[in-house]
This record gives C-alpha cells, sequence and structure tokens, in this order.
C-alpha cells in the first residue's frame, strides 16, 4: 500500500468523528445558507423564464449542483448551481450561478492543522503532495454534506419553483455530481402543469 494510503488509513477515525460532528451542526449549515441558496435559485428562475418567453417550447427538467473539482485547487470551494431542460449539459439555454456554501468548508484549514498533528505522530517527512490528498478527503467528506444539504434547501424552495411561470416538464430532477461528469438523481418528483 502507498504511503498515502496508508495516511488515509490512519486519518480513519478523525475523518469519521469530523463528518460525524458535522452532521449533527447540519440544521447550522441549512439555516445560514438558505438565503444565498435562494438568492441564487431565483436568478436562475428569472433567467429561464426570460429564455422561455423567447423559446416557448423548452422545459425545464433538471436542477442541479455541481462540484468543481479545479476549486480545491483554487481553495475557492465554488459549486455551481444550475437549471437545464432533459439535455442537460448539451442544453445550450441552461443557466447556471456560482455559489460559495462557505460555512461547510469554513474550518478545512483548522481541520487540516488537526489531520496533519495526527498525521505526524506516525509519518515523517510529510510531503506537500500527501498533505494535498488528504485535503482532497476532507473536502470530499464535506461535499457528501453538502448533498445532503442541497436536497434539504431545494425541497424547502421547491414553491418558488412551482409558484414561478417556468414551464416544467412532467417530471423534475434534482441531479448531484462532478461538473461535466454523470449526475446521480437525487430527487424525482412528478410535476402537474
Amino acid at each position: 500500500m502507498e504511503r498515502k494510503k496508508d495516511m488515509e488509513e490512519y486519518l480513519k477515525d478523525y475523518r469519521i468523528n469530523r463528518f460525524e460532528d458535522k452532521r449533527v451542526r447540519l440544521n447550522q449549515y441549512e439555516s445560514k445558507l438558505s438565503s444565498t441558496f435562494q438568492n441564487k435559485l431565483r436568478v436562475l428562475i428569472i433567467e429561464q423564464e426570460n429564455r422561455q418567453k423567447e423559446n416557448s417550447e423548452d422545459k425545464i427538467k433538471c436542477f442541479y449542483l455541481c462540484r468543481l473539482m479545479s476549486s480545491d485547487y483554487t481553495e475557492s470551494y465554488e459549486s455551481i448551481l444550475g437549471m437545464s431542460s432533459s439535455t442537460l449539459y448539451l442544453d445550450e439555454k441552461r443557466s447556471q450561478v456560482y455559489w460559495i456554501p462557505e460555512c461547510i468548508y469554513e474550518t478545512i484549514d483548522k481541520d487540516m492543522v488537526e489531520a496533519e498533528k495526527i498525521l505526524r505522530r506516525k509519518f515523517i517527512c510529510i510531503q506537500e503532495f500527501e498533505l494535498f490528498y488528504i485535503k482532497r478527503k476532507l473536502l470530499d467528506d464535506d461535499w457528501k454534506l453538502l448533498k445532503k444539504v442541497f436536497v434539504t434547501l431545494s425541497k424547502q424552495s421547491m414553491n418558488l419553483i412551482m409558484n414561478s411561470s417556468l414551464k416544467l416538464d412532467d417530471e423534475f430532477l434534482l441531479l448531484c455530481g462532478n461538473y461535466m461528469e454523470n449526475l446521480k438523481i437525487m430527487l424525482q418528483a412528478r410535476v402537474r402543469n
């Protein structure tokens, strides 16, 4: 087993405890993010309503959250919220906005200090690329939490979509995943037009 995997295994308990602590605070994250989430959703709705005025045949089927893998490197922790037809990435009239769910990622630097302290008990001469590997694992854990928050916030905000003048497909999907990859269906709803 290569050393990065050994480090990952050594931090297993820390990651489990960290995730559980963050999961317990899930309601706080939802309430902190609700306002910015709904503001971004309103922007998407307005943009799509304007586009549908030009072409009334397009119907919205997908509302999605995409993780930008580059944000791990830039430390921006941006995600993309978007709306599209059933063609998703091929929809030239899809709408997308950047969303930074700051409170999900606000402790990452402190968490990395703690993770490094734990690792130094067993490993010497830890390299930067190894620490970055561990950081990405912590960010993966945070992404799992953000997906749960996205579903909850979307359910709470569904009235914004349903009470708008958007033309919706018969089936409405909430999707999550890495940008330009296969997105996972998080929620499926039938729409009565």
